[in-house]
């Protein structure tokens, strides 16, 4: 008999069994013990998070005889032909190799003939994604006036190339990333149902590699134990061909502390193992991203691992088209730990953050002024005028009614618009808390700007690296459970940029020592 790959043989068979969607799984449960079955479902999500194992296991469980609190019973005909791959009344299309309007013609040929043993006949289609803008069309009556014993789930990582008018049709789910916990948690079960030994660290950093994937996960721990009845983390790290978690700190540590002799050692160590350039750039990526996360407190710290961070992630899509990644991954780590040699204007700003931090820590150390001192006001600043610009009579164009109506619904949208900094605030302790490797991209948002289902975030030029990754596809329903928190709705994230604004030094000091400790003379 063939193999079969870890991730088939423990494929969920129950709700119960699908670890990290139990906000889906209970809903369906309670659909399937109520009898209150919808006609199409849209399960969205990452890669590997259960979407097409919730889809088979609802499948059983609305065409199961007996089934048991919503879970299939694995008793009866019904799930005994299901679980030997042959019940009929279960289809699964794959739409990214069947994504013509013939196939969807053939679906809706099909689809009003009766279930031939159980309740419903249900289609499950995978990549609904690939399905052709004519296939779209095609199936857009079928899923509007389908037959009573006809159920459509679709499954998708790619929600937004869906038509507006299929979503509306269905019943949505968002699958979440997986936690390393509930993946650790898993790993150890099948560890245990297989009789494998294994070290607690190596399930760690199979999921952590994972990246939110329990399919992932599996098929890294079967590729770590072929031919083996123990499974340790020096197994994996030679399998994904990654460094240990102790030398790749070491490696932040020395770039941190400004060492790049001491860096440039542990590096070419690393490449001396065999160690992908890519997957090194990866881990310091994630390493610093905690450390920032945890370090946010500190001014002068939280600047220089921005800093860095900054740098890796730069040469992280050069590093993916380079034809040396080495010397690519080399000159990053020289140039993240060379601060101080460099001398172009963003390492100049960044040595005054640090002067400035240390002045604020001594300020601090510096007793009170006694009450007694005579108070020295500050003088008064002359009133700027500015010049107005020259109008040329008769140019002036009075506003008409139309647009009168457009401003006061302006004027009127933005009264019931919180205040900018307040949810500015709100939006930073969000994602920190729910996406902490976005903490440095929400710390660069300077201000926010809310209009309607649109929330355009505003940064300097600078930061344009950073401020993109809030808008990428895997963070999108995170980042819209987010805006949903905050401003009640999910809304569009837009990055606008600008030039840094340049401060005055009189504007400087009043930001470094306070406004009324400072004298002009």
């Amino acid at each position: 008999m063939a193999y079969k790959t870890l991730y088939r043989v423990f494929r969920p068979k129950t709700f119960d069994e699908v670890y990290g969607q139990q906000h889906i799984t209970d809903i369906l449960k309670k659909q399937v013990m109520t009898g209150q079955v919808a006609h199409a479902y849209l399960f969205y999500g990452p890669r590997g998070t259960g979407k097409t194992s919730t889809a088979k296991i609802f499948a059983n469980a609305i065409n199961c005889l007996a089934p048991q609190d919503g879970n299939p019973c694995g008793k009866c005909e019904v799930c005994a032909g299901v679980a030997n791959e042959a019940f009929v009344d279960i289809v699964e299309i794959d739409a990214a190799s069947n994504n013509s309007v013939d196939n969807v013609r053939d679906i809706r040929e099909k689809v009003s003939l009766l279930p031939a043993l159980g309740k419903y006949k249900v289609y499950i289609i995978d990549e609904v994604h690939m399905l052709s803008s004519g296939a779209f069309n095609a199936l857009l009556k079928t899923l509007e006036e389908p037959p009573a014993h006809a159920v459509f789930i679709l499954a998708t990582t790619e929600i937004r190339k869906l038509p507006a008018t299929i979503l509306s049709r269905c019943q949505r789910y968002d699958f979440k990333r997986i936690t390393e916990e509930d993946i650790v948690a898993r790993l150890r079960e099948v560890a245990e149902k297989t009789g494998l030994q294994y070290e607690e660290d190596a399930l760690t950093m199979i999921a952590q590699s994972a990246e939110g994937a329990m399919r992932d996960a599996l098929s890294v721990m079967d590729q770590c134990i072929a031919g083996q009845d123990t499974l340790t983390l020096a197994h994996v790290n030679e399998a994904m061909g990654i460094a240990d978690t102790k030398r790749t700190r070491a490696l932040c540590d020395a770039v941190l502390s400004e060492t790049p002799s001491e860096a440039l050692t542990l590096l070419s160590e690393m490449l001396h193992d065999g160690i992908e350039p890519h997957n090194i750039l990866r881990d310091i990526i994630v390493e610093l991203s905690g450390q920032l996360a945890k370090e946010a407190s500190d001014a002068y710290r939280c600047a220089n691992l921005l800093r860095v961070l900054e740098v890796f992630i730069y040469n992280q899509n050069i590093l993916r088209y380079a034809a040396t990644p080495d010397a690519v991954l080399i000159a990053a780590v020289v140039r993240a730990a060379m601060n101080t040699t460099d001398v172009d204007t963003e390492d100049i700003e960044l040595r005054l953050k640090k002067l400035e931090a240390r002045v604020e820590k001594l300020a601090a150390q510096v007793t009170a002024v006694p009450a007694a001192a005579p108070a020295v006001q500050q003088e008064k600043e002359a009133p700027q005028t500015v010049p107005m610009q020259e109008e040329i009579p008769g140019t002036r164009e009075l506003p008409s009614g139309a647009e009168k109506t457009e401003k006061q619904a302006e004027k009127k949208e933005q009264a019931s618009v919180p205040d900018a900094q307040k949810a500015l605030r709100q939006f930073r302790a969000k994602i920190e808390e729910k996406i902490p490797v976005l903490t440095p991209a929400a710390a660069a948002v300077k201000t926010l700007d809310i209009k309607g289902s649109l929330l355009g975030v505003l940064a300097d030029e600078e930061d344009r690296i950073l401020v993109d990754m809030l808008c990428k596809e895997e963070y999108l329903s995170q980042m819209e459970s987010i805006t949903q928190e905050i401003f009640g709705r999910a809304m569009t994230i837009e990055p606008r940029y600008g030039k840094k604004e340049e401060k005055s030094m009189e504007q400087q000091l009043f930001d470094l020592f306070g406004k009324d400790k400072v004298v002009i003379k």
